[in-house]
């Protein structure tokens, strides 16, 4: 979710996936009119700066579930608690938005430090704990700062990730990580993060939220990630952006071809998609919000 930035113009890059077909989308293609149909929903930290107290939380809830949103994605769980109010209250909050939740981004706070190191069991109970009261079947780990993104601190991460999915197995739920433009950059033996996470944890019972944007950001296209591993990718985030490849627009607004990427949902493995736009003018995000359901509402595909 941060707004990391590759400091390269990679927008030649950008525009030959966002337009172009290759030969697989031929040979793999589901068509549009044969498709699965996903519920609609969001993350909420397109619209954080909205979830100061109780009273603007039960709002923006409602306000989205009225846009046509049916579930949310969850974040900012810490110190016990989702923005001032327990898991239970919160669950019942969203409830009352006619919401439901089916993943969460849940955070060790270790990820947030520059010193890689075994990151601590002790969180793994809390986190699900707190997912278990939402009611939440997937949990999952969003983010790590600049000192883990060395192999010393993906294998850590990695290391956690198994213990976290062994966790969640024993309740029934999946343990997932969420992808920025990082894990893109190779390693100096020219290992690509993303792969060695994916081939590391593939038959732990880890899944990975494909972040389309960030995906796209790096200059990877997401469809070649869907043929080389399908089936991971029971999540996604649906955010896009101008053709300056630097600024987050409303999906539908950008220069990403939806109805491609939508076409290997089935292929990918995904379940449930969220909407996510990760800046946009703290008194727009509820307007970016709605103006990306009003274009999604309009596609076959993403019905």
């Amino acid at each position: 979710m941060k707004f990391n930035i590759l400091f390269s113009s990679l927008l030649p890059i950008f525009l030959l996936i966002a337009c172009n077909k290759g030969t697989e989308d031929v040979q793999s293609a589901k068509d549009i009119d044969t498709m699965v149909k996903y519920k609609k929903g969001y993350q909420l930290y397109t619209i954080r700066e909205e979830l100061t107290n109780d009273s603007s939380l039960s709002a923006s809830l409602i306000a989205s579930a009225k846009m046509g949103y049916v579930q949310v994605e969850s974040f900012g769980y810490l110190n016990g608690a989702f923005f001032g109010q327990s898991p239970e209250l919160f669950k019942a909050t969203i409830d009352s938005a006619l919401l439901v939740s089916p993943s969460g981004h849940y955070m060790p706070m270790q990820l947030a430090t520059n010193n890689p190191a075994p990151i601590d069991n002790g969180t793994i109970k809390e986190i699900l704990d707190a997912a278990e009261a939402l009611g939440q079947k997937w949990v999952v780990i969003p983010w790590m700062s600049q000192g883990w993104r060395n192999k010393k601190g993906y294998e850590y991460l990695a290391e956690y990730l198994k213990r976290l999915s062994v966790a969640c197995q024993e309740r029934g739920m999946v343990a997932a990580w969420h992808n920025h433009e990082f894990e893109f950059i190779p390693f100096e033996n020219g290992t690509i993060p993303f792969d060695y996470l994916i081939s590391t944890l593939k038959e732990e019972g880890v899944v990975f939220e494909m972040d389309i944007h960030w995906v796209a950001f790096a200059g990877e296209d997401p469809v070649h990630w869907f043929s080389k591993y399908p089936g991971m990718f029971p999540l996604w985030h649906v955010k896009d952006f101008a053709a300056d490849t630097i600024t987050q627009v409303p999906v539908g607004q950008g220069v990403l071809d939806w109805e491609r990427i939508f076409s290997y949902a089935e292929l990918s493995g995904m379940k449930h998609y969220y909407i996510e736009q990760d800046e946009c003018s703290a008194d727009r995000s509820l307007r970016c919000l709605k103006e990306s359901i009003d274009w999604a509402n309009q596609q076959k595909f993403m019905d």
